[in-house]
């Protein structure tokens, strides 16, 4: 999986008038399901007048990365599928929008709602700007005291970053980052080096 992945620049809220109805896009950079959940509830509370609040979210690369979007009341399929392709389409991640419709009396359709939600979610992703950052995966070795200095000076002189060590009865545990492309030669070093004591768990991601 590649180092590197795409992401707003800044967090923002964009308005538009599209049939007489009010649509308001809150968009912001998030590193977790968690946080994208409580971006959602935030704008839920804030806007909890308005007839819908529709939302999209992507965190995570590839095939691990967690999508999830609601029409919160609109015609299923015509709000946050679309919303969710803008992000998509724009090609960024670790990105959260909620679309905030006040009805104006005219109504849509579907075709209307579709093309004014991923319209919105576009311009906004748009205007908030995309940069480029750094992935990292969060791996733990467990490896014996005797191995340990080994696997730290590893790390070390090779861009890893020891992040905590765990002592235990039967040796220790390295939390450690790097990057993703980094990983299998790693491990090469740390197994040959070792005779195949240490063993490896990815933990999860980290974002920078």
């Amino acid at each position: 999986m590649s180092d590197s992945y795409k992401t707003i620049k800044r967090n923002l809220r964009v308005e538009a008038k599209i049939k007489k109805c009010k649509f308001i896009t809150s968009v912001k950079n998030v590193n977790t399901v968690k946080e994208a959940e409580e971006f959602i509830e935030e704008i839920n509370e804030e806007f909890a007048d308005a007839r819908h609040n529709v939302y999209a979210f992507k965190v995570g690369i590839g095939d691990r990365a967690t999508k999830r979007c609601s029409d919160d009341g609109e015609p299923a399929g015509s709000s946050g599928p679309p919303a969710l392709q803008a992000i998509e389409g724009e090609e960024v991640t670790n990105v959260a929008l909620v679309v905030t419709r006040y009805f104006g009396g005219v109504k849509h359709g579907v075709g209307g709602l579709i093309r004014a939600y991923g319209g919105s979610a576009r311009e906004a992703i748009r205007e908030a700007g995309i940069v480029e950052k750094i992935r990292y995966v969060e791996l733990a070795i467990s490896i014996s005291y005797d191995r340990m200095g080994e696997v730290i000076n590893d790390l070390e002189g090779h861009e890893g970053e020891v992040q905590t060590i765990n002592y235990m009865n039967d040796g220790v545990e390295v939390i450690a980052v790097m990057k993703p492309s980094y990983i299998a030669t790693f491990k090469k070093r740390i197994t040959d080096a070792t005779r195949g004591e240490a063993s490896f768990e990815e933990k999860g991601e980290k974002f920078r």
